[in-house]
């Protein structure tokens, strides 16, 4: 007689693959961008994408700690706060690299920020097109 193994309510796989294509953004923009552009662009381009992905990572953390819970309550909770602190990480990582880095160029961060979102509007869309 096999016994039956309860099956987790929310699937983390898809969040995972989502940083992994984030990161790897991160990575080859920052050096293309230290190549061809300036090392001033390349730091605040690492830092927009950095400020994406460091929220991202929050709020995978937090959003799907209780993925194998029973409660439904208890993952709707961890969405909520994840989005939340992700949000005001966001809004502090802003403000920090503003305050603390003198060379910072706004278009390169706000640039290296932006194509991190798009990779977390992309990459699900492309997982549910493939799926079907």
């Amino acid at each position: 007689m096999t016994q039956s193994r309860p099956q987790p309510l929310v699937d983390t796989n898809p969040a995972l693959t989502q940083l992994r294509w984030q990161v790897r953004l991160l990575v080859i923009a920052t050096v293309m961008t230290l190549l061809f552009a300036s090392r001033e662009a390349g730091l605040s381009l690492l830092a927009g994408a950095g400020i994406a992905v460091i929220g991202q990572t929050y709020f995978v953390w937090r959003a799907f700690r209780h993925a194998g819970a029973i409660s439904a309550k208890q993952i709707v909770q961890g969405f909520y706060r994840g989005e939340a602190g992700k949000f005001m990480l966001t809004a502090a990582l802003f403000a920090t690299v503003f305050l603390a880095f003198d060379a910072v160029k706004p278009g390169w961060l706000f640039t290296g920020f932006i194509l991190e979102q798009l990779v977390a509007w992309i990459v699900p869309l492309t997982m549910r097109a493939t799926q079907q």
